[in-house]
C-alpha cells in the first residue's frame, strides 16, 4: 500500500490504476492497493467491498484515456 501512497508520483499511479485498464481486473486493483481493515464511504455511507469492486469496474468500463495529475 505505501508504494502507492508515499509520493505524488505513486499516488498518481494508484489513481491511474484504479481507472484504466480491463474492467475484469478491479478485483486486482482493490487487492492490491487496499488493506483488510480499508472500505469506501460515499455520502457518509459506508459501501461494501462487491459495491466498491464493481464501481470501479464501471468507471473503468467508460474511461479509454485517464492521465492523473496531483
Amino acid at each position: 500500500m505505501t508504494e502507492y501512497t508515499s509520493t505524488r508520483q505513486s499516488f498518481e499511479r494508484a489513481m491511474k490504476w484504479s481507472l484504466t485498464g480491463p474492467a475484469q481486473e478491479a478485483k486486482l486493483y482493490a487487492d492490491g492497493t487496499a488493506v483488510a481493515t480499508f472500505y469506501h464511504v460515499v455520502n457518509g455511507e459506508r459501501i461494501a467491498d462487491d459495491a466498491y469492486v464493481e464501481g470501479i469496474a464501471t468507471w473503468r468500463s467508460r474511461i479509454s484515456d485517464y492521465k492523473p495529475m496531483v
